[in-house]
């Protein structure tokens, strides 16, 4: 069991969120199978929240809170983490460095 689910009282809710980081298969199944299957059997429950599911099923609201968060890195009151900074053109390349699992931040791809 893991330390999140061992910590939760019965009848709590854990939520597995994110998944860029997992390094594997078999990592993602074992996370997959104790959140949902590992916390029911201890009487928790389990779930997993994922954004880009929620906005391939409506892509409204993406379209509403881009420019939102936009104007918040404007203004400086949102500050990410850029791991790495790609031009356009070598999006591939950042598309495996995404994949690779090694990021610590946000992969962002420019013009230039």
């Amino acid at each position: 069991m893991t330390p999140s689910v061992k910590s939760l009282r019965i009848g709590g809710l854990v939520v597995g969120f994110g998944f860029m980081g997992v390094k594997s298969k078999f990592a993602t199944l074992t996370t997959l199978a104790n959140v949902l299957l590992g916390a029911r059997l201890r009487g928790r429950r389990g779930a997993f929240y994922g954004i880009t599911m929620l906005y391939r099923r409506d892509p409204r609201p993406l379209r509403e809170d881009l420019p939102k968060i936009f104007a918040l890195i404007a203004r400086g009151e949102i500050d990410p983490v850029i791991d790495a900074t790609f031009p356009l053109l070598a999006a591939g390349e950042a598309l495996q460095r995404l994949a690779s699992g090694g990021t610590a931040g946000k992969i962002v791809l420019c013009d230039s």
